[in-house]
């Protein structure tokens, strides 16, 4: 009896060796295509090139800025101070107001300056009086200095007559003796005479000191009481009021501050690099000026320091600021603009063209080429941009420089120039 499951069985096996065929096929071949293929580098990557726009250099005329800091001043800058000890009685100004040279400001009380003041008048008049009763009393000595020396004369001719008289004994010695007497007498006190006239002088000298001592007493107090009266030195403004009516003040004490607003200077802390620059400029009698942010009015330079202030490399410049102007407060701090003298030698590049203030890539085919520059200054474009203005001799001649801004700049970086995107 045949098997009906043998036959199945046959059919199944013929099914699997042919399946069994087609994949042994399909894997030959792909095999054959995988051994055959090219082989491929895992570890190659294709350089980018950096889209960069760029510009051509040109060579201008043009006027260098440093962008600064400065604080305004002045060197009329007053510290009033009370010269007598007093209470103040009344404030005449305000703080901020303008004043005139002469204007009186504060005024504090004189009663007690005009009380010792007129001690001072009492003492020089009781010494004037002592001059002149000196004075007097020379004239009435030497009036009887006179008088004694011609009594002295008459006595010693009369001791004379008797003298001659005795030696032919026509006269008593006891009245030769008498005159004798008298003469010495009258001898003495012409010596006392002469001698109180001669010293009239000297007593004189004091005297007349003391008067001297009295008036320079006098005047001292008549300007004390003058000094009671603060008033403005000069033509300013009121910068700080440090009392009030009714304050009891020492000598010494500053009682008001006050600036000339005719001398208002800016001082700018000029950098160790630029300082020659200036230098030459005021050596060669040319205008450096500087501008405040946003504003066209210009202040020139007046002189630079003296001196380089310790802790510092730069030298201090003092820009003058013009009487009339509207200008800033007393110590504030301003943002300048300074120009210096143009140069015909300056080419003017973005601001991002210069990495690290030293700096720029010019595009040599389609790599960057790495160039160090020494910046000339900077200044501000018609559209307020900000330019770096570089010296034409740190510059390469014909090629064309990197004006966008490519944080991954470095030399021999591979770029492409965006059509349309060179500046000319």
């Amino acid at each position: 009896m045949k098997n009906p499951l043998s036959g199945l069985t046959r059919r199944i096996s013929t099914k699997n060796r042919l399946l069994l065929g087609v994949v042994t096929a399909a894997a030959l071949s792909t095999g054959t295509l995988m051994a055959t293929a090219p082989r491929h580098d895992p570890t190659a990557v294709e350089e980018k090139a950096w889209p960069v726009s760029t510009m051509m250099p040109q060579v201008q005329t043009l006027s260098p800025q440093l962008a600064l800091y400065g604080r305004v001043e002045s060197p009329h800058h007053a510290h009033l101070s009370a010269a007598v000890e007093a209470h103040v009685a009344t404030l005449h100004v305000a703080e901020g107001e303008q004043v005139q040279a002469g204007q009186l400001l504060i005024s504090l009380d004189d009663a007690d300056q005009q009380l010792l003041l007129a001690q001072a008048e009492a003492a020089l008049m009781e010494a004037q009086a002592d001059l002149d009763s000196l004075a007097r009393e020379l004239e009435s000595d030497r009036a009887v200095l006179a008088h004694m020396q011609e009594l002295y004369e008459l006595t010693e001719a009369r001791a004379t007559r008797l003298r001659k008289l005795a030696g032919k004994n026509l006269v008593a010695t006891e009245q030769l003796e008498d005159t004798l007497r008298d003469v010495a007498r009258q001898g003495i006190e012409l010596a006392r005479q002469q001698a109180r006239v001669d010293q009239q002088p000297q007593q004189q000298q004091r005297v007349a000191a003391a008067v001297d001592r009295a008036r320079a007493e006098r005047d001292t107090r008549q300007l004390a009481v003058t000094r009671t009266r603060i008033t403005a030195p000069f033509n300013g403004r009121i910068a700080d009021l440090a009392v009030a009516p009714g304050d009891r003040v020492e000598r010494g004490r500053v009682l008001v501050e006050m600036f000339d607003t005719g001398a208002l200077q800016v001082r700018v802390a000029i950098p160790a690099d630029s300082v020659a620059q200036f230098k030459a400029a005021v050596a060669a009698g040319r205008a450096v000026n500087a501008r405040l942010d946003h504003s066209e009015a210009t202040w020139p330079l007046r002189q630079l320091a003296a001196a380089v202030a310790r802790g510092r490399s730069g030298l201090d410049a003092l820009f003058e600021i013009p009487a009339g102007s509207d200008s800033p407060e007393l110590g504030r701090a301003v943002a300048l603009r300074i120009d210096l003298p143009a140069r015909d030698d300056l080419v003017a590049v973005p601001v991002q063209s210069v990495y690290d203030n030293a700096r720029i890539y010019a595009v040599n085919g389609e790599r960057l080429q790495a160039i160090e520059v020494t910046p000339a200054g900077q200044r501000l474009a018609i559209d307020g941009s900000v330019e770096i203005l570089l010296p034409a001799a740190d510059l390469p001649q014909g090629k064309a420089l990197l004006a966008s801004d490519l944080p991954v700049a470095s030399d021999g970086l591979r770029v492409a120039v965006l059509p349309g995107r060179s500046e000319g």
